[in-house]
């Protein structure tokens, strides 16, 4: 399991910050923030970064507050404002085209659990490549996996870009129905999941900003007034933030970054 300490991390009080932050999602994909971060400061370093993305869950400005609420069986998935473990998840998974960037921050810890869940698609891919060739070429198969309900997307896990890079659309639980070919690898792909794992404790004013077609993100299962704050969006520049991941087998040359 990788080190935290390992990932990058930006105050956003410091003046260069959105450079900072634009840097260690160029190279790790994801960063962890801090500096107090409240509502009105959480959104102006989203619209320094990314065109935000208004739905059903938000509020006009974007922003949508994750809290438990109670909850109508709409056939969607709404685990997210329950207490339950959330699974690390792509986020938007069942839309055509996923949001690129998510951004989350705590504004109120829970009183027990309530740890974030990040998995980097990289690691996750480059493991399945090296053990599992097998499960890779069934987890690449266009068309091999249904995410959402009746108005949900077909897709792969993995996806090759015109850029030869991979991006990651992948959930486990009940909203997600994959074809034949794909079942029995399934438990070996929660393992796998689980052995990549890096879980965060964010307190109060702490959060993070990832890449949503690299990392994977989820929570334990928590008790007491746990109150988040979600942002998605798309980088206002699609050259800064190329998508997803150069897998371990199309490595750069030496001396040059793997992204």
């Amino acid at each position: 399991m990788r080190d935290i300490g390992d990932l990058p991390h930006v105050d956003l009080r410091d003046p260069d910050s959105t450079a900072r932050i634009l840097n260690g999602l160029t190279t790790h994909g994801i960063v962890l923030l801090h500096g107090g971060i409240e509502r009105d400061k959480l959104l102006g370093a989203a619209r320094s970064l990314i065109t935000i993305r208004v739905h059903r869950d938000s509020d006009s400005d974007g922003v949508t507050t994750i809290a438990q609420r109670p909850l109508s069986n709409d056939g969607t998935s709404l685990t997210g404002f329950t207490n339950r473990e959330l699974w690390p998840h792509t986020e938007g998974s069942a839309v055509c085209r996923p949001p690129r960037v998510l951004m989350l921050a705590c504004l109120r810890s829970a009183e027990t659990g309530g740890r974030s869940i990040l998995v980097d698609g990289r690691d996750l891919y480059d493991e399945i490549a090296r053990t599992e060739p097998a499960m890779l070429a069934a987890l690449s198969t266009p068309r091999s996996a249904y995410f959402g309900g009746g108005s949900g997307r077909l897709g792969a896990v993995f996806q090759q870009t015109t850029e030869g890079r991979i991006t990651i659309r992948l959930r486990i639980d009940e909203v997600v129905h994959f074809a034949p070919m794909l079942v029995p690898y399934i438990d070996r792909l929660r393992t796998l999941v689980q052995q990549q794992a890096i879980q965060i404790d964010l307190r109060d004013g702490h959060g993070y900003i990832l890449l949503n077609d690299r990392w994977l993100h989820g929570r334990t299962r928590f008790t007491g007034n746990r109150l988040m704050l979600r942002i998605i969006g798309d980088p206002l520049s699609t050259d800064a933030l190329p998508s997803g991941f150069r897998p371990a087998e199309a490595s750069p040359p030496a001396g040059t970054a793997r992204t």
